[in-house]
């Protein structure tokens, strides 16, 4: 695999966790090469800023943020089954 494909999947992925959670404001840093997101302004954890070094990671952190505060529909009707 070449540096330029493995950036499009990258970029594929992120877009995809963009999507996933359409709300939170998520970035790549510029300098650091790590990845970035924000809440929402009316979510629980507003003052939070979450890092991540991969998109795994990334994903695996916004989860379990949204875990704390039971904020994704999917999981909570889980619970109920």
């Amino acid at each position: 695999m070449s540096a330029g494909s493995g950036r499009a999947g990258e970029d594929a992925r992120l877009e995809q966790i963009r999507r996933q959670y359409p709300r939170w404001l998520i970035w790549r840093g510029s300098v650091t090469g790590d990845y970035w997101a924000m809440p929402p302004r009316d979510h629980p954890a507003r003052h939070e800023l979450i890092s991540a070094r991969d998109l795994g990671e990334l994903a695996q952190r916004l989860a379990r943020t949204e875990q704390q505060y039971d904020l994704l529909g999917h999981l909570a009707g889980l619970a109920c089954a």
